[in-house]
């Protein structure tokens, strides 16, 4: 299989989240801007390798041998169970919703949150659900860490698209972020996803110091000032840290 047919198979599989666990080959083409026969040979050969399996008679869901690697790639990383307990000890001192999430592909993924004992906090996302890196405290810290040449990759193909009248639909700006987000340490949203929320995020890092995940600290504007920014990056720089040094 040439790199391009392997780009493009990954790309049908990229498609599959919460909210699209099942795809017909009409979808899948129409999402990718594929042709149909084009994308019925690349459905066909992810079926017959198990990447992909037929339900009913036109819909297709993730295979078993994604379910596997799934496994082993959990098993491997532990990272929830991992960072749990120092997410539950920060929820407990910042009073905040918190959340760890991961590279999916050109997205973001939630795989653990820790929700705020008030009753007035952020619960929008769900553990699973994946999200655009342009937009959101957790997506900067994600996308500031890779490689220069990724940025313009990705803002063209997930767009800078507008949620809130407060988030960033320009390029130029959105990219002097990024590079706020290395030299500071942290990154800050400022009711940019979703009205009247605020989140400031951090690195988690491997041993070999790449960056493998985010962890934020969410919740109403009201009770995250500007003038309490610092004071919340700090400690989720503190946490992602010892994260981090947990990290194998």
């Amino acid at each position: 299989m040439s790199n391009v047919s392997l780009q493009n198979g990954l790309d049908v599989l990229l498609l599959y989240d919460t909210s699209k666990s099942e795809l017909t080959v009409s979808e899948i083409a129409r999402n990718l801007s594929f042709t149909q026969s084009k994308t019925y040979r690349l459905v066909k050969t992810l079926t017959a390798s198990h990447f992909l399996q037929k339900k009913g008679t036109k819909q297709y869901t993730l295979g078993v041998n994604l379910f596997r690697l799934g496994l082993v790639a959990q098993q491997d990383l532990g990272l929830s169970d991992l960072a749990r307990p120092f997410m539950k000890e920060l929820a407990s001192l910042t009073r905040e919703s918190i959340y760890l999430s991961i590279l999916y592909g050109t997205k973001g993924m939630l795989i653990e949150k820790i929700e705020s004992s008030e009753p007035i906090r952020y619960s929008h996302t769900k553990v699973g659900e994946v999200w655009p890196l342009t937009v959101g405290a957790s997506g900067k810290v994600l996308l500031a860490h890779r490689p220069r040449e990724e940025w313009n990759q990705i803002i063209g193909k997930e767009g800078l698209k507008s949620y809130t009248p407060f988030t960033i639909t320009d390029p130029p700006q959105f990219k002097k972020e990024l590079e706020e987000v290395v030299r500071k340490g942290y990154a800050f949203s400022d009711r940019e996803q979703i009205a009247e929320v605020r989140a400031v995020a951090a690195p988690v890092r491997n041993r070999a110091g790449e960056v493998t995940a985010a962890l934020a600290i969410i919740g109403p504007a009201y009770r995250m000032p500007k003038k309490r920014v610092r004071e919340f990056a700090s400690a989720a720089i503190l946490f992602s840290t010892k994260i981090s040094q947990r990290v194998k």
